[in-house]
């Protein structure tokens, strides 16, 4: 069941191509498209071994698989709320992607911080 999510990702592989962020440097560019939906699967296909985990764990009597489940299941909620601002700046395709990553990694920790790089994430340059 599982690889037939991951089949169609591991059937088309990112094609390297010059493109126009190149400028005949000879660099070229790679194709990202796939990784997100590859991730957002590689995530869910982890929730779903947490919820099974965790009704093993709860109708097998035994608290140690339940436990593991529950620190598992909080450290995917929280490490999603701990890169909301680098996730939101790859989905709006932000030019200050690495700023916002860095802020959210070196000082996300901090409430000032990732509320700086949520407002970075989402600032529009088209307003000025």
């Amino acid at each position: 069941m599982i690889y037939g999510i991951f089949r169609q990702h591991l059937a088309h592989r990112p094609v390297a191509s010059r493109g126009k962020n190149s400028q005949d440097k000879g660099l070229s560019t790679v194709s990202r498209a796939m990784s997100l939906p590859l991730l957002r699967n590689l995530l869910f296909a982890l929730l779903l071994a947490v919820i099974a985990l965790w009704c093993a764990g709860s109708w097998g009597q035994m608290p140690l698989l339940t436990e593991i489940a529950i620190w598992l299941g909080d450290a995917l909620v929280m490490g999603g709320a701990y890169l909301l601002p680098t996730v939101t700046a790859a989905l709006v395709k932000s030019p200050r992607l690495k700023l916002v990553g860095l802020i959210n990694v070196l000082g996300g920790w901090l409430i000032v911080p990732w509320i700086a790089a949520m407002a970075l994430a989402l600032k529009r340059d088209d307003l000025a």
